[in-house]
């Protein structure tokens, strides 16, 4: 029995080896060549197990990657700072404008003092006039309304050349000369200021030119005039006091070198009496007099001034200072200059 038992066990490993061609042999298409060697029943197993899709299960293998150079290190160079970027605003575009070209500046000379033609309206502050004839250097005759008057600058004096009891002053016709060429026959505007006349009944008033033109100032500052004022026409006294120091620095008209007159050969006779500083006192007078004055006259003098030795006694009126005369109402003489 056991060498029957080894038989059929033989066949049995014999068939299954069979199986394992046969399917091996069917996965090569060559199924046909190899089911002669097999039972109906083999052959069906055979065709059910090749029908059964295999799956194939794929194990990824490690790659090793080759092992690279190492690069040569390089110095890293040193990093600068960056500045913080700052959006910039879109330039915007400048509007386009027509530019007036200025006036090319000229040299500064002396002007005529001006003030602009808008301050001499007609009216009540300012009233026309006509200029009928020139006196001398501060006095006019106008026609207002129909009607002629003499006028006196306010606020300024100068030489006199018609004075009924004096010579001609130095630079008395210049002065004249002077206010003919400003204002002879031209229409004037004049302004009051406080007083209506003076106290030979002449006009006091400022007078202007159509243009603007101050004729008061005009004279002081051209130096043929110097300050005159009596309060209470005191408008515009530190106008006429600027512009008589810049005459005065400047040398202009009264300003200037004032010239020597010629000596004269004559000799007075032994019975007149010459008339000079030491020849008389200041009988109104304290001790230190320094200047004098004539009752007669709005001006004062130095005791060495040839015009003092004309004052008669009884008009005589002496000061201690220039101060105590220019209150009293009395101005320079313009021989002297105290």
């Amino acid at each position: 029995m056991l060498k029957g038992e080894t038989m059929t066990t033989k066949k049995k490993l014999l068939r299954a080896m069979m199986i394992v061609l046969a399917v091996a042999v069917a996965c090569c298409g060559l199924s046909t060549c190899a089911t002669w060697m097999l039972t109906p029943s083999e052959v069906a197993t055979v065709i059910e197990v090749t029908a059964t899709p295999t799956v194939t299960v794929l194990v990824p293998t490690e790659v090793i990657p080759t092992s690279t150079p190492e690069p040569t290190s390089t110095p890293t160079p040193t990093s600068t700072p960056r500045t913080a970027w700052t959006p910039h605003p879109t330039p915007r575009p400048l509007p386009t404008s027509t530019l007036t070209p200025k006036p090319a500046k000229v040299p500064v000379t002396q002007e005529p003092v001006k003030v602009p033609p808008t301050s001499v309206p007609l009216g009540p502050a300012r009233t026309e006039a006509q200029v009928v004839s020139v006196v001398d250097g501060d006095t006019i005759k106008v026609e207002v309304g129909g009607t002629q008057y003499t006028l006196r600058y306010i606020g300024i004096d100068t030489p006199e050349t018609v004075h009924p009891s004096k010579p001609v002053e130095w630079m008395g016709l210049e002065a004249s000369a002077a206010n003919q060429q400003l204002v002879a026959g031209k229409t004037v505007y004049l302004e009051k200021d406080i007083s209506e006349t003076d106290r030979y009944g002449r006009l006091l008033r400022y007078v202007y030119l159509a243009d603007g033109l101050f004729v008061n100032a005009e004279l002081v500052r051209l130096g043929y005039a110097q300050v005159s004022t009596y309060p209470p026409d005191v408008q515009y006294v530190d106008m006429f006091l600027q512009l008589q120091q810049e005459a005065r620095e400047a040398e202009r008209g009264l300003w200037g070198a004032v010239p020597t007159p010629p000596e004269s050969t004559s000799v007075p006779a032994p019975s007149e009496p010459v008339a000079g500083p030491a020849s008389w006192a200041c009988p109104s007078s304290t001790d230190g007099a320094m200047y004098v004055g004539s009752a007669n006259s709005d001006k004062y003098h130095k005791l060495s001034c040839t015009c003092a030795g004309k004052i008669k006694p009884e008009n005589r009126i002496c000061f201690g200072s220039r101060e105590a005369a220019e209150a009293a109402g009395y101005v320079p003489c313009k021989v002297c200059k105290p």
